[in-house]
Order: C-alpha cells, then sequence, then structure tokens
C-alpha cells in the first residue's frame, strides 16, 4: 500500500513538473502571425537566429542583429560580417543537420525554394520558423518591422524603415512630375538563355514601376516569363538592364554587346544598356533602395543633369 502511495506521488509530482513547464513556456512566448498566416510561437528572448535566404539576412543585419545570427545560407555575401557566419548550404538545399547543430531558438524563412519535406523536418524539432514573404517595396519594410517586433530590435527596425521611407518618398515625388507620355520604357533582362525577364506582380517590377520606369514586360502572363528577342524588339525599350553574373568589367561589356546588333532598338541606338547589380535589384530586402535610387539615375540621368 506504501508503495503505491508513493508511485503516485512521484506521478502527481512529474505531472505538476511538466504542467509548471508548459506554462513557464507559454510565459516566455508571443504568438505571431507570419507571412503565410502561419502562426508561430516566438521566443520574447531571441537568441540565436538562422536565417534561410540572403534577403532574410540583410534585413536581419539592417536590425542590428549581428551577434544573434548564428547561420546562413552559402548565398548571403552582405554585409560583409555575413560571410563569417556558419554557412547552412544552399536556398534550395539547406542542410538540416547543420541548421538544427546550431541551436537556433528562431528560423526565419521564404516560402520558396526549399522542399516542402525540409520545412516540416524543422518544423517537427520544436525550433519556431518564421516565414516572411516580401513581394513589394512596402512588404519588405513591413517585414523588417515584423522582424523587428519578434526579434526585440522593434525600435531599431522602425527607425531603418523611418530612413528607407525618407527615401522612396523623394524618388516618388521626382517621379511624379514626370508625365506617363514621357516615362522611360525598360527591358530587364535577368536570364540570358533562355531570355527570361520581370513581368508582372513582383517585387522588381514593382521597382521598376516606382522609379519612374514602364516594364514592357509588364503584361507577360507570368512574374518570371521566358521572352523572345522579337518581344523586345517590337515593344522597343528606351532601356535595357541586364544582370550580369559579376559586376566584372568584361561580364558588363559582353552583355552589351550581344545587344548591339539590334539597331532598331531604342536602347541599343541611344546607348542605354545598363549591367545592375542583381543583389540590389533581385533581392528584396534593404539594399532595394539604393537599387530605386540607381534605377531613376539610370532612367532620367540626361534630365536630372540639365
Amino acid at each position: 500500500m506504501r508503495k503505491i502511495i508513493v508511485i503516485s506521488i512521484v506521478l502527481l509530482m512529474v505531472i505538476a513538473l511538466y504542467g509548471c513547464g508548459k506554462k513557464a513556456s507559454s510565459r516566455d512566448t508571443v504568438l505571431f502571425t507570419d507571412a503565410m498566416e502561419r502562426q508561430v510561437k516566438i521566443p520574447k528572448s531571441v537568441k540565436r537566429i538562422v536565417s534561410m535566404a540572403p534577403n532574410v539576412t540583410e534585413m536581419l543585419f539592417a536590425i542590428d542583429l549581428d551577434n544573434e545570427i548564428v547561420g546562413v545560407t552559402d548565398y548571403c555575401n552582405y554585409p560583409e560580417s555575413a560571410r563569417s557566419k556558419t554557412k547552412i548550404g544552399g536556398y534550395y538545399n539547406p542542410n538540416i543537420e547543420v541548421i538544427l547543430s546550431l541551436s537556433p531558438d528562431l528560423i526565419v524563412a521564404t516560402p520558396d525554394g526549399y522542399s516542402k519535406e525540409r520545412i516540416e523536418k524543422l518544423d517537427q524539432s520544436g525550433i519556431p520558423v518564421f516565414i516572411v514573404n516580401p513581394l513589394k517595396i512596402d512588404d519588405m519594410l513591413e517585414s523588417i518591422i515584423l522582424l523587428g517586433r519578434i526579434t526585440g530590435k522593434e525600435e531599431t527596425a522602425s527607425q531603418v524603415v523611418e530612413d528607407m521611407r525618407s527615401r522612396i518618398t523623394a524618388i516618388k515625388y521626382e517621379v511624379s512630375q514626370i508625365p506617363m507620355q514621357k516615362r522611360i520604357k525598360v527591358f530587364y533582362e535577368i536570364g540570358e538563355d533562355p531570355l527570361v525577364t520581370v513581368g508582372p506582380d513582383n517585387f522588381v517590377n514593382d521597382l521598376i514601376t516606382t522609379a519612374g520606369g514602364i516594364n514592357v514586360a509588364a503584361d507577360a502572363p507570368s512574374s518570371w516569363p521566358v521572352y523572345s528577342v522579337e518581344a523586345v524588339i517590337m515593344k522597343n525599350p528606351d532601356v535595357i538592364l541586364t544582370a550580369p553574373s559579376t559586376m566584372s568589367s568584361s561580364d558588363k561589356n559582353s552583355q552589351a554587346i550581344k545587344w548591339n546588333k539590334y539597331r532598331t532598338v531604342s536602347a541599343v541606338v541611344s546607348d542605354k544598356i545598363y549591367a545592375v547589380d542583381p543583389d540590389i535589384m533581385l533581392r528584396s530586402g534593404p539594399r532595394v533602395v539604393d537599387g530605386l535610387e540607381k534605377l531613376y539615375l539610370l532612367f532620367y540621368q540626361d534630365e536630372s543633369s540639365d
């Protein structure tokens, strides 16, 4: 009888301790809704973060989370201190074992790139996976604000976003002074073989439009369509943008040379074929504001110098 009583007491103690632990855990987390409408419990004090995309890494660094970031992808090359962080693998094939070995208390990811199985495995590990999905400039700003809230950097994030909004507003004002009939028609070459460009409903199209350009492929059936040279000739852009694999002079020159044979295209005739660093254009992170300012100058630098 005494043995049964002792066992019962031990069981009650275990249950009580487990219940207390769960309550403590609940008190130590806050529920946030991510970009995929998932309810994610985030620790109130985030100490170890793994980033699963280059644009996420740049957003996290922008709000002073250098010390908290413990892992980034192989492609996270900005800022310079990102290069020294532990690498978790590629964007499409992150190494789950490496991620788990870093003992993060938060993983920040985007909804595309990784396989469903990898995300499910991370979810099953009990580590909170928070998804951001900035498809427009405003989405990127809101993502920074939200990341600030979930990591305890809300004040820093607000200041960063305020500074960026000020720069964006300045460009929007300048663009508002340009009549629609005088705005620059733009073709952006993302991939060379096949020829891939920027269609509607993505942040690069938003960037071009906000900078005062008219994306000639905005009527394409998809966000990243395969295009034809014939279609480019027909649309006759005033400016052609390219995304070289490197920003070396030889690479930039080769991008321009291949278009030079199409002498009926306005951009070729006026020598307005520009290689733009893809990292400030194709990553929906804080540096897209640099990209916005760069585009405005490329589109309207002649008018600006008058």
